[in-house]
C-alpha cells in the first residue's frame, strides 16, 4: 500500500484476502471461503482454523489505515473498502471505458486506456487459492473479462492501421485459444490490413479444420465475411464503394443428438409462433430447476424451426448464474449490436437499447437470452426487440416479467419416465437397455427424470461395458446424496456434474436460505410441511416460510399443496452432500432431533385421537405434551396421517439409523394404529421390523413387548400366521417375565387367533378360554367383547352357528355399553356375513349398513371396504344387481392402495357376474380376467365358484368365467388349510396392541 510493501502472510492467509477482495463489498459465506481455501477438509470444521487468519488479516488492513474494513454478517464476512483499491475491480472499470470509447469511433483513446488496463492483469488471478472453485473462477474472469479486452485493443489497433501491432497481439493470444473465432477473426484482419492475403487464407483452412475435428461445428458469420473480404481483395475484386451485404446471423449452438420428448413444450412454442402475428413480439421465458434442460430445449426449438426466421437467430449467454460476473443488459446489447454488424456502438444504455431497436426494426429474427439472472436483466433487451420471437431461460421464476412485460411462463419440469427410458436407450444403446429391462428400470425410477443426471448415469454406464447395468444400479442404490452424480469420475470437465449445477444455484442464495436448504437434506424425504422446515431449522414457521419462497422463486423448491413442499430427489440428495459438508455433526443431530420430536409429537397426537389416551406410548425422557396437536376428532386426526404418512413411515428407519432409537421405536408405536386402519399392511411390517431392533437396541423390553405384538399382529393381517405366532410368542414371554398382566391376556389372545386362521381351531378356543378369564380378572372389557367376537368366528368355523350368533350379540351389546363404536362396526360386519350365510338377507343388509355407516365415520379404510364388498354379496342375493354392481366398484375404489387383495378378488369376480346379468357381457369378463389371479393368490378360487356359480344365462358358455382352478397356483398351493373352506369366509378379530394402546381400546381389522 502506498509505496511501501506489506507481508500479508501465509499462503492460506492471502487466498482467504484474495477471495474478500474479489467479492469486495459483499458478503461471502463462511461455507465459501471453507471450500474454496480448504478444498479437501471438511467445511464444518474450518472456523476454527478461518477465524485467526480473519483476525491476523484485520491486523495486516488495519496497519495500512483499513482498520475494521472486515465485518461479519451472520455466517458470513464482508471486506468493507473501496474497489478502487483492487486491481481487478479497477481493471473492470478501465476495460469498459477503452471499449465506450472504440464503440464511439476514438480508438486512440481506446488503446491507451485498454493497455493501462491490461497493464494491471499480473499474472493468475487468485494465485494462492487451489479449488474447483477458484480454477472456475479463474475460467470466468480469463475468458469474459481478460480476453474481451485484448479483443477490444486488437479491434482498435486495426481501426488505427496499426496492423503489425495487432497480428502480434492476436496472434499470441490465438495459440492459447486456439478455437476462439473472434481471435481468428482479428489474426485474419491484421493479415488483410497488410495485404498478406494468401497467409490469411492459409490460416483460415487451418483454424476451420481444427473447429471442425474438436467441435464438429462450422465458422461463424463473422469469420466467414473476413474470409470472402480476403478471397474479393485477392481477387482484385474488393472495392470499397459497395455496401457489405448482411449475412444473417446464425448462432444457435449445436442440436442435441440425444433430444428426447417435450413435446407439450415444443408445442406451446409452436401454438405462440404460429399466432396471427406470426410471433412477432412474442417473448417465452423458460424456468426450471438446475440442469433440467432449458437451454437444450430452446436450441432444439429454434434449430428444428430455422426456416421461420430468414434474418436470423441470436444466441447470448447472459452469465447470470455463472461464477463469474453476470452480463448486464448495456453489455449485453453492445453484443448484440455487434452480431447484427453494427460497428459504431454507442455509450450508454439506453443509446444501445435504442439503435439495437433500429438494427432489428422489422426483421424476423429469433433471440435466445440464456442464464438470465433476473427480469431487470433482461426488461431493457425485451423493450428494444419489440418484433423478435424471444426466448429467456433461467433458473428462478421471472415473475415480474409475466406481470410487467407480457411474458408467458413455461416452467420446464423434470422428463417423464418413459423420456428418461428412452434417454437411457440412446445413450447406453439399445441392444444392452433391451438386454436388461429391469435394471433400466430401477435406474430411471432413481433419477427422478433429471435430464443431465441420465446422461451422467447412461456415460457411466457406457464407460464399463462389460459391467452387468444391474450390478451398477445396486452400486448406486448403496450411495447416498449424489453419489457417482455428483463425481468426475467419467469426464475431464468439473462443470459436467450435478453438483457444479446446483452448486452455481445454491452459492448464489443468500446465507441464511442456503442453510435452510441443506439442512433439508436431513428430511427423511423430499416432501416436507413448512411445520417440518420449521421444527428442522429450528427457526419461527413463518421465518422458514420467507427462505422457502425464496428456494421457490430460485427453481430449487416447488409448492405442492398450502403449506407443503418438495424438493426434487436429487436436489434432495445435493442438499445432504452439502448439511454433512457444511454442518458439523453436532450441528445435524440437533436439526434431526427437532425433526424427529416434531414427528413424535404429531404421531402422539394421532395415537391419542384413534385410542383412549388413559395409558399412552411412554414419552421421552424429558418431553412434555404440550407440543403435542390435538385434533378435533379421528377423521381429522387420519386426514393429518394421510398427509404426513409417507414422512412417518421414512422417519422410522432415518431415526435409528442417525442413532434416534427411542424416536424411532416411539414413532413406530404410534402410527400402528393409523397404518392399520388404513390398511398399510406392508409398510406396517416394515416400520415394526425396525422398531423392533430399535427397541431391543435400547434396552427397553416393555417397548419390545409392544413393538413385538405390534409386528405379529402386521403379519396376521397379511395372512402370514407362522410368522404371527412366533412374534406373538416373543412377546408373551417377555410380558410372562415382566409380569405384566395386560400383555400377557393380549398374546394369548392374538396367539389363539394365529391358530384359528392357521387352522388349529380347538387350540384356538383353548386360548380365548384363558384369555377371557384374564379379561374377566382384570375388567378389560374392550378385550372380553374382542374375544367373545373371535370366539364367535371360531365357532363358525365349528359349524356351530347358533353359539357363534349368541357369542357376537354379546359382543355388540357389551362394546355398545363401553361406547366403542370402532369395535362396534368389526363386530356387526362379522355378524352381518353370519346372517348372510343363514340366508336372513335382511337381518344381513341391516347389519351391514349399519357396519359401513360406522366405518365409514372412524375412517376404516380396510373395515369399510369388507363392509362393501359383504353388503354387494347381500345384494346379489337379493337380486340387486344395479346396487351389487354399486357396492363392488366402491370397494374397488377405496382399496386401490390397500393390501386387501382378498377383497378385490371377491369384488372384482362378483362385479363380474352383475355386470353379465344387466347384460354388460365386455365389462363382466374384463372384471373376471382381472379376478382371476387374485383368486388364487388369496385362496379364494373353490370358494366364490361354488357361491356364485354362473349367471343362469351364462350356462353353456363355460369358457366365458376364467376358473383358476384349472391352472397350477404356487400362491394358493401354499396358503395353509382352512376348516371352512366351504363356507362363506367370516371376519376374524384380532386385539393389535402397544404400549400405546393399553387403555383396553383395542385396534381390531378384519384379516384373512
Amino acid at each position: 500500500m502506498a509505496d511501501e510493501d506489506v507481508d500479508l502472510g501465509s499462503a492460506k492467509q492471502r487466498a482467504v484476502l484474495a477471495l474478500l477482495l474479489y467479492h469486495v463489498g459483499q458478503p461471502v459465506g463462511i461455507g465459501t471461503i471453507a471450500q474454496a481455501v480448504w478444498p479437501d477438509e471438511d467445511p464444518s470444521s474450518m472456523r476454527g482454523r478461518l477465524q485467526p487468519l480473519i483476525s491476523r488479516l484485520r491486523g495486516v488492513l488495519g496497519r495500512t489505515g483499513l482498520d475494521r474494513s472486515i465485518d461479519r454478517e451472520g455466517d458470513a464476512y464482508l471486506l468493507d473498502v473501496d474497489r478502487e483499491f483492487v486491481d481487478y475491480h479497477r481493471f473492470r472499470k478501465l476495460a469498459e471505458m477503452g471499449r465506450a470509447a472504440a464503440a464511439a469511433g476514438d480508438h486512440a483513446r481506446a488503446k491507451e486506456v485498454l493497455r493501462e488496463a491490461l497493464s494491471r492483469w499480473q499474472g493468475r488471478p487468485l494465485q494462492d487459492v487451489e479449488s474447483m472453485w477458484a480454477d472456475h473462477l479463474r475460467y470466468q474472469m480469463d475468458t469474459f473479462d481478460r480476453l474481451t479486452a485484448h479483443y477490444a485493443l486488437v479491434e482498435s489497433l486495426n481501426a488505427l492501421g496499426e496492423h503489425v501491432e495487432a497480428m502480434g497481439e492476436a496472434g499470441r493470444l490465438a495459440q492459447e485459444h486456439e478455437l476462439d473465432e473472434v481471435l481468428a477473426r482479428l489474426y485474419m484482419r491484421s493479415l488483410e490490413g497488410q495485404g498478406k492475403y494468401a497467409a490469411a487464407l492459409e490460416y483460415h483452412e487451418r483454424f476451420c479444420e481444427r473447429l471442425f475435428e474438436a467441435t464438429g461445428a462450422e465458422q461463424g458469420p463473422e469469420l466467414r465475411a473476413v474470409y470472402q473480404s480476403v478471397v474479393r481483395k485477392q481477387a482484385g475484386t474488393a472495392t470499397t464503394s459497395t455496401k457489405p451485404q448482411h449475412v444473417p446471423p446464425r448462432q444457435l449452438p449445436r442440436r442435441a443428438r440425444t433430444f428426447v420428448g417435450r413435446e407439450g413444450l415444443l408445442t406451446a412454442l409452436d401454438a405462440l409462433l404460429d399466432g396471427p402475428d406470426g410471433g412477432r413480439g412474442q417473448v417465452v421465458a423458460l424456468h426450471g430447476m438446475p440442469g433440467v434442460g432449458k437451454t437444450r430445449l430452446a436450441i432444439h426449438w429454434g434449430r428444428t424451426r430455422a426456416d421461420r426466421f430468414p434474418d436470423g437467430q441470436l444466441f447470448l449467454d447472459l452469465r447470470g448464474f455463472g461464477r463469474g460476473t453476470a452480463m448486464t443488459a448495456e453489455d449485453a446489447s453492445g453484443v448484440l449490436l455487434a452480431s447484427l454488424g453494427v460497428t459504431r456502438i454507442p455509450t450508454t444504455g439506453a443509446e444501445r437499447a435504442a439503435a439495437l431497436h433500429r438494427a432489428l426494426g422489422d426483421r424476423k429474427v429469433l433471440l435466445v437470452l440464456d442464464d438470465a439472472r433476473h427480469s431487470p436483466q433482461v426488461r431493457p433487451l425485451l423493450g428494444a426487440a419489440t418484433n423478435c420471437f424471444t426466448i429467456v431461460t433461467s433458473r428462478t421464476r421471472p415473475w415480474g416479467l409475466d406481470l410487467h412485460d407480457d411474458v408467458h411462463l413455461l416452467a420446464v419440469p423434470p422428463l417423464s419416465f418413459d423420456e428418461s427410458i428412452e434417454l437411457l436407450r440412446r445413450k447406453i444403446g439399445a441392444s444392452r437397455a433391451d438386454a436388461e429391462p429391469a435394471a433400466l428400470w430401477a435406474l430411471a425410477s432413481r433419477l427422478d427424470g433429471h435430464p443431465m443426471a441420465v446422461k451422467i448415469v447412461a456415460q457411466h454406464v457406457a464407460n464399463r461395458p462389460q459391467v452387468p447395468i444391474a450390478f451398477l444400479v445396486e452400486e448406486y442404490a448403496t450411495q447416498e446424496g449424489l453419489g457417482i452424480l455428483g463425481s468426475l469420475d467419467d469426464s475431464d470437465d468439473d462443470s459436467a456434474s450435478l453438483s457444479f449445477a446446483f452448486e452455481v444455484s445454491y452459492r448464489d442464495l443468500p446465507t441464511e436460505t442456503a442453510r435452510v436448504f441443506r439442512l433439508l437434506g436431513l428430511h427423511p424425504t423430499a416432501e416436507f410441511s413448512s411445520a417440518a422446515a420449521s421444527a428442522l431449522t429450528e427457526r419461527p414457521e413463518g421465518d422458514v416460510v420467507v427462505h422457502l419462497r425464496t428456494l421457490t422463486k430460485a427453481n430449487l423448491l416447488q409448492y405442492t399443496t398450502p403449506g407443503r413442499f418438495r424438493l426434487h430427489d436429487l436436489l434432495h440428495d445435493y442438499a445432504l452432500d452439502r448439511v454433512r459438508t457444511e454442518e458439523s455433526a453436532h450441528q445435524r443431530q440437533v436439526a434431526l432431533s427437532g425433526l424427529l420430536t416434531w414427528q413424535l409429537a404429531g404421531a402422539i397426537g394421532l395415537e391419542r385421537a384413534l385410542n383412549a389416551p388413559d395409558d399412552p406410548v411412554p414419552l421421552l425422557p424429558g418431553m412434555t405434551l404440550d407440543a403435542v396437536p390435538r385434533f378435533v376428532d379421528e377423521v381429522d386426526a387420519l386426514s393429518w396421517f394421510a398427509t404426513e404418512r409417507a414422512n412417518l413411515v421414512a422417519a422410522v428407519p432415518h431415526a435409528f439409523r442417525h442413532g434416534f432409537a427411542g424416536h424411532a421405536w416411539r414413532i413406530a408405536a404410534n402410527i400402528d394404529q393409523a397404518l392399520d386402519r388404513t390398511g398399510a399392511h406392508r409398510d406396517l411390517v416394515a416400520v415394526e421390523r425396525v422398531a423392533a431392533d430399535a427397541a431391543r437396541s435400547t434396552g427397553d423390553l416393555e417397548g419390545q413387548c409392544g413393538i413385538l405384538l405390534n409386528l405379529g399382529t402386521a403379519h396376521f393381517r397379511l395372512g402370514e400366521y407362522d410368522e404371527a405366532i412366533e412374534h406373538m410368542q416373543a412377546a408373551l414371554s417377555i410380558a410372562q417375565r415382566l409380569e405384566n398382566v395386560e400383555f400377557t391376556e393380549i398374546a394369548v389372545h392374538n396367539l389363539a387367533s394365529a391358530h384359528r386362521e392357521r387352522g388349529d381351531v380347538r387350540i384356538a378356543l383353548s386360548l380365548y378360554e384363558s384369555a377371557l378369564e384374564l379379561h374377566r380378572a382384570t375388567g378389560h372389557r374392550s378385550l372380553e367383547a374382542s374375544t367373545l367376537d373371535q370366539m364367535a368366528a371360531a365357532y363358525q368355523r365349528l359349524d356351530r352357528v347358533d353359539e357363534a350368533v349368541e357369542l357376537y350379540r354379546e359382543a355388540l351389546a357389551l362394546r355398545r355399553t363401553i361406547k366403542h363404536r370402532h369395535g362396534e362396526g368389526t363386530t356387526l360386519t362379522a355378524l352381518g356375513k353370519l346372517h348372510h350365510q343363514r340366508r336372513e338377507l335382511g337381518e344381513a343388509l341391516r347389519c351391514l349398513e349399519a357396519a359401513l355407516e360406522i366405518n365409514l365415520s372412524t375412517g376404516e379404510r380396510a373395515r369399510t371396504v369388507e363392509a362393501l364388498v359383504a353388503l354387494a354379496r347381500v345384494h346379489y342375493d337379493r337380486k340387486s344387481y344395479e346396487r351389487t354392481v354399486e357396492f363392488c366398484r366402491r370397494a374397488l375404489d377405496l382399496s386401490a392402495d390397500l393390501d386387501a387383495t382378498r377383497e378385490k378378488a371377491q369384488a372384482l369376480f362378483l362385479l363380474g357376474h352383475a355386470c353379465a346379468v344387466v347384460g354388460d357381457q365386455v365389462e363382466a369378463e374384463r372384471r373376471w380376467q382381472e379376478a382371476e389371479p387374485l383368486l388364487a393368490q388369496s385362496g379364494l378360487t373353490e370358494q366364490m365358484h361354488t357361491a356364485l356359480g354362473e349367471p343362469e344365462f351364462m350356462r353353456g358358455r363355460p369358457a366365458a368365467i376364467p376358473d383358476p382352478r384349472d391352472h397350477s397356483s404356487a400362491d394358493s398351493s401354499n396358503r395353509p388349510a382352512r376348516n371352512d373352506e366351504h363356507s362363506d369366509p367370516q371376519s376374524t378379530r384380532f386385539v393389535q396392541r402397544d404400549i400405546a394402546t393399553r387403555s383396553g381400546d383395542e385396534d381390531e381389522m378384519d384379516s384373512r
